[in-house]
């Protein structure tokens, strides 16, 4: 009973553990607020009719322009409350992207996030792999 128990620890701490972290705070640069990405479904928006679309589905999106376009073809949105000096206009009202950043959720694990130079944040691993062998 006693194997089968720590059995079950093993695999729950691994399940449920964490393989990344975010480490670090913001240097208030301005710079994740200028190259925003989104996503409908698992697929980053790639044209306007795509942005206009979620506009209507949800208001929040009209807080956004289209600032650019990586090389792979996805659009890149700037945020309409940012200042020239990197700082945020309505930061007491932000949006919930906004709040949630630097958010790994799912997109870590497809190799979609990134962070930009400047950015006071990092992301870590969290346990080294060999742990996960012990």
């Amino acid at each position: 009973m006693k194997e089968l128990i720590q059995y079950l620890k093993f695999y729950v701490s691994k399940l449920f553990t964490s393989k990344y972290i975010v480490k670090g705070k913001c240097n208030m640069c301005g710079v994740c607020c200028r190259n925003i990405v989104f996503y409908i479904m698992d697929e980053t928006v790639k044209t306007e009719e795509e942005f206009e679309r979620m506009k209507k589905f949800n208001k929040v999106y009209n807080n956004f322009s289209i600032s650019g376009r990586k090389a792979d073809g996805t659009l890149l949105f700037k945020c309409n409350s940012l200042q020239d000096d990197g700082k945020c206009r309505d930061y007491l009202f932000r949006s919930i992207y906004c709040r949630r950043y630097p958010n790994l959720g799912n997109k870590i694990h497809s190799g979609k996030y990134e962070t930009f130079d400047g950015c006071g944040y990092n992301i870590e691993v969290n346990k080294k792999f060999k742990s996960y062998l012990e």
